[in-house]
């Protein structure tokens, strides 16, 4: 009996972390992983969690081991039908719509959390103390502190399982309802544990087996696509849909076309990558080697080596699906020889260039993407560390078309500061008049049609150390 008490204790703090990371990468879409989120929802669900332990002893020992076992039952069921019938299902709606109803980010993230995640954690979180009353018996506080062993290991493995497995087997969503279904397996393990004892429990018995047969269900269907979708999945890293219609096929990574092409030429339609190939074919000096930080659909890297005086291209990320799915889906071809894909942090790439002495002579940086704005990738110490392998370096922005913002301006200050000399090139389209969101190519070189930035002494500039990217990002609009 108490082997199985212990082994509630693992499920259910499993459970408990594993949310925890699936609840941070659920959000990534929409506002990146960034400090100020992810503190507001490790926050919240400690909060739900020290709650119950503020309460407990005003409850629970009062109660006899029938009662215990009753309210443990009904709060592990509660939280499997709230996790699978309200937490992931509306948590990308109430988030967008708290993001773009109140003027403020952190409030926005708080009230989401609070609403999607405070209640069932609150409940699920009492299975610890409740266990714990238990156990009174011979031994009672070795046993306790065993139970806090067994839930320790199963919160770390909750973490390290998900997000370094299950997401890459399962996907985020599959694993949130593989979470829920645990929690309604818990209520197996107590009737099991309670059967002779106390059949009144089974009045959930019903709706944990609903929940458990629902929860089988959708994680062995399979993920519904779109009429013209492709290929879909939620992987560690990204929300990823490959789609095409008519001409054209989309490569689309958290909701946002990261490579857009023509299905019979290959070629891109978008204005920078067009425009960054031209710049980097003017030069026509021999066995150019290239790096591309972000891989995306591969379309930049497959169409430069087609060239035969570039001899290497490196291309950088750390998705390492992106390849595979590029070449099955997206390009449905094999990529060059030429084209090396190196699966690393691009910081930590840098570093390790920098200590071997790698040196290329045209770097692209595509990693800028909307709102999926790495804040590590925007900082002084990561442009002067591009500067260290670099001869010649275009990066893909997007940003307010006017350069009026507090992001827009840092930004150019950060690049101009750590390359000496910056120019760059807007994407015109639409009402010029309207300060839209558009990409900028940015670059060191002085190229016609280009326009030098000067540093802007009432702005400042990004660093590891202190930044205001988070915020900036937030005020730019999104």
């Amino acid at each position: 009996m108490t082997l199985l008490i212990y082994l509630i204790s693992f499920l259910e703090w499993f459970t408990t972390l594993s949310i925890e990371i699936i609840a941070i990468r659920r959000f990534t879409p929409i506002i990146w992983t960034n400090s100020i989120s992810t503190s507001i929802i490790l926050w919240v669900i400690l909060l739900a969690l020290s709650y119950w332990y503020y309460i407990w002893g005003k409850n629970t020992q009062k109660m006899e081991e029938k009662t215990l076992l009753k309210k443990l039952v009904f709060n592990v069921v509660l939280a499997s039908i709230f996790y699978l019938c309200i937490t992931f299902i509306f948590d990308k709606y109430i988030l967008e719509f708290l993001i773009n109803n109140i003027n403020s980010y952190f409030w926005a993230i708080l009230l989401s959390s609070f609403i999607l995640f405070f209640v069932p954690v609150f409940f699920a979180s009492q299975t610890i103390p409740l266990l714990s009353e238990i156990l009174k018996w011979k031994n009672t506080w070795e046993k306790i502190w065993k139970l806090l062993f067994f839930s320790t290991i199963g919160s770390f493995l909750g973490s390290v399982l998900t997000s370094s497995v299950l997401f890459p087997i399962l996907g985020v969503y599959k694993s949130a309802v593989l979470d829920s279904l645990i929690l309604a397996l818990i209520w197996v393990i107590l009737a099991f544990y309670s059967f002779k004892k106390f059949k009144e429990i089974y009045f959930t018995g019903y709706i944990s087996c609903i929940m458990l047969i629902l929860s089988i269900s959708i994680i062995l269907t399979e993920d519904f696509t779109e009429k013209y979708t492709i290929y879909k999945t939620a992987n560690s890293y990204h929300d990823i849909e490959i789609f095409e219609s008519n001409w054209k096929r989309i490569f689309s990574l958290n909701w946002w076309l990261s490579s857009w092409i023509d299905i019979n030429t290959k070629d891109s339609f978008f204005f920078y990558i067009e425009e960054i190939k031209k710049n980097i074919l003017q030069n026509k000096s021999e066995n150019k080697k290239i790096l591309v930080i972000w891989a995306a659909g591969f379309t930049l890297p497959a169409e430069l080596s087609k060239e035969e005086n570039i001899s290497s291209i490196d291309v950088v990320d750390v998705d390492s699906s992106l390849k595979d799915l590029s070449e099955k889906y997206f390009l449905k071809e094999n990529l060059s020889k030429k084209i090396n894909f190196i699966v690393e942090p691009s910081r930590y790439f840098l570093n390790q260039a920098i200590k071997n002495n790698k040196f290329y002579d045209e770097i692209v940086i595509d990693i800028y993407v909307w709102k999926s704005l790495a804040p590590q990738t925007l900082t002084e110490e990561f442009f002067k560390n591009i500067k260290k392998v670099w001869k010649n370096i275009y990066i893909n922005i997007i940003t307010d078309r006017k350069l009026e913002t507090d992001f827009s301006k840092n930004l150019f200050n950060t690049m101009q500061k750590s390359f000496w000399q910056l120019y760059y090139k807007v994407e015109e389209y639409g009402n010029s008049d309207k300060n839209y969101i558009t990409n900028f190519i940015m670059t060191n070189n002085e190229l016609s049609n280009y326009k030098k930035y000067e540093f802007d002494s009432n702005f400042w500039v990004y660093k590891d150390d202190k930044n205001s990217i988070e915020l900036d990002i937030f005020k730019r609009g999104l």
